[in-house]
């Protein structure tokens, strides 16, 4: 009787130890909306899969959710609601999936389609390390999405009209994150970590926060 006593309590330890794991690995957090405009943050990548890299070794999945973070301070300071899909370093994916990024990108779609936003905004950004001399911010929307096109370009003309010396176009583009739900959504590529000014500043906190002032101003 004690054996199996013994046995059971070893039992219910694993048990706890296995969903400790899986919790600290998913990032698991209460979706709930709130009231009024509400906004999904998305700070692309995480874990595993750090995303593009600079020279110096810099990971975008770091700077992602740095400015995610200052992003949703800006909305909040608004009055609107926030929900980030990664609130930490760690890959949304189960650690038991044979496809990690399959796993992680659905489990973000799961997070939109439960909070509902009135927008979906994703945070990345970009690497040419053959000419590093490219530089500046870019925002993408779904094709089908006249909404999310509305919000892109106010995002982007925002950006031009700064002081950060930008002219580019906000642009179609081919992502998951745009075309996994029917909610408004658009990506960010908030800059080059390949360029080594941009880099540097993007490691700022101060840049950091400027360029969520810019999305946030823009989409209010």
């Amino acid at each position: 009787m004690r054996k199996l006593s013994y046995v059971a309590l070893c039992v219910a330890l694993a048990v706890a130890v296995v969903a400790s794991l899986a919790f600290d690995f998913s990032g698991a957090q209460v979706h709930a909306r709130s009231e009024g405009f509400h906004i999904v943050i998305d700070a692309g990548h995480g874990g595993r899969d750090g995303g593009a890299s600079s020279r110096s070794g810099t990971l975008e999945r770091d700077i992602n959710l740095a400015i995610a973070k200052h992003l949703k301070a800006e909305f909040e300071h608004r009055g609107a609601g926030v929900t980030l899909t990664r609130a930490n370093e760690h890959s949304l994916a189960s650690p038991y999936a044979k496809n990690q990024k399959r796993s992680d990108m659905d489990e973000r779609r799961k997070i939109i389609e439960q909070v509902k936003p009135d927008l979906v905004i994703s945070i990345h950004l970009n690497s040419f390390p053959s000419n590093p001399a490219v530089r500046g911010l870019q925002t993408f929307f779904d094709k089908t999405g006249e909404k999310s096109k509305e919000y892109a370009q106010a995002i982007q003309e925002n950006f031009n009209k700064s002081s950060l010396n930008i002219n580019r176009r906000a642009t179609v583009g081919d992502y998951y994150i745009l075309e996994c739900t029917a909610f408004p959504s658009v990506l960010v590529e908030c800059g080059f970590l390949s360029n080594p000014s941009e880099e540097k500043l993007l490691k700022t906190t101060a840049y950091q926060k400027m360029l969520a002032q810019l999305i946030a101003s823009a989409v209010i």
